[in-house]
C-alpha cells in the first residue's frame, strides 16, 4: 500500500489554492509501466503532496549540430523539386556548379559577390530532458508537524537513491522513477486537471530526482532553535528532477515519452 506524506497539515492545507503532487514507482524494464500513468497509478507505492512553489517553472533544452542539408544543392529529390521539377534539370545543374565556379571567380573579377560557403542545417542530435527546481521552506507550527517534515525530508533523500536488490552481493536495482501532478486544493474542487499540471509545468515526462538539499535553522536567526520532538524549526528543502528519457509530440498534440510512445503503439 502506497504511503502519503503532506504539508502543511490540517486547515492550512485545506487552505491551499493548489496542491503539488510528487509520485514515485520502482524501475522497470517494460514499457507499461514507467509511463506517467503508471507511476501516478498501478505501480506508484508513495506520494508527498506539497503546496505549488511560488515560482514554478523549468527548462528545456534540445541539442543540435550539424547535418547536410537535404534539399540541395545536391542531387536529391527535394533539390529537384527545388529547383523546378525534372523539367528544369539545368536549374539544378547551374546551382551544384556554382560551388566550382566560386573557386576561380576571384581570379578574373574585380568585383564579385559571396556565395553560401555553409550549406547544412541545425540537425538535432537529442530532444531536451526538461529540469524542475523546487525549494520550499517548512516551519512546522507543532510536533506533528515536525514528524511529517521530517518523513519528507528523509523520504526524498532515501529514495533518490538505488535499493540494494536482496541476494545478489554487490548489486542493486536502477533509481525510482518520479511523476509530477498539479491538483486543486481541497477547498478549491481538489482533484486532478490536467490542464493544470501542462500549464504550469509544461507536461513533465516521468523524472529521476536528481539532487536533493537540506538545510537546517534560520541563517539569520543567532540562536539554534529545536521543537520539542528534537527537531529544527526550520527547514529548507530544494528538489532537482531530470526527465527520465526524452520524449516527442504525438499527432494529438501532447508530449509524449520514448515508454509511453511504445506503450501506445502496444495499445
Amino acid at each position: 500500500m502506497a504511503f502519503n506524506l503532506s504539508y502543511p497539515l490540517g486547515n492550512y492545507y485545506s487552505e491551499q489554492p493548489l496542491v503539488l503532487r510528487f509520485a514515485v514507482a520502482p524501475y522497470s524494464l517494460l514499457a507499461p509501466k514507467r509511463t506517467r500513468a503508471a507511476i501516478l497509478g498501478t505501480e506508484n507505492f508513495g506520494n508527498i503532496f506539497l503546496p505549488l512553489p511560488k515560482e514554478p517553472g523549468y527548462q528545456l533544452s534540445h541539442e543540435f549540430g550539424e547535418g547536410s542539408n537535404p534539399v540541395g544543392p545536391q542531387i536529391s529529390f527535394a533539390s529537384v523539386m527545388n529547383s523546378g521539377g525534372w523539367d528544369n534539370m539545368d536549374t539544378l545543374f547551374n546551382r551544384l556548379i556554382a560551388k566550382g565556379t566560386f573557386q576561380e571567380e576571384y581570379m578574373f573579377a574585380t568585383s564579385t559577390y559571396r556565395r553560401f560557403t555553409n550549406i547544412t542545417e541545425a540537425t538535432m542530435v537529442s530532444e531536451a530532458r526538461k529540469e524542475y527546481n523546487f525549494e520550499y521552506i517548512f516551519v512546522p507550527k507543532n510536533q506533528y508537524e515536525s514528524l511529517e517534515v521530517n518523513s519528507i525530508v528523509g523520504s526524498f533523500r532515501k529514495l533518490s537513491y538505488p535499493q540494494v536488490a536482496d541476494g545478489l552481493p554487490e548489486r542493486s536495482y536502477p533509481q525510482n522513477l518520479w511523476a509530477l501532478e498539479v491538483l486543486n486544493g481541497p477547498n478549491y474542487g481538489g482533484g486532478f486537471s490536467e490542464n493544470l499540471t501542462a500549464d504550469w509545468l509544461g507536461e513533465p515526462l516521468p523524472l529521476v530526482l536528481q539532487s536533493v538539499t537540506v538545510k537546517q535553522n534560520d541563517r539569520s536567526d543567532s540562536i539554534v532553535r529545536y521543537l520539542p520532538s528534537g527537531f529544527s524549526n526550520f527547514t529548507l528543502l530544494a528538489l532537482s528532477f531530470i526527465e527520465f528519457e526524452t520524449g516527442s509530440m504525438n499527432s494529438n498534440g501532447a508530449l509524449r515519452s520514448k515508454s509511453e510512445i511504445a506503450n501506445d503503439e502496444l495499445s
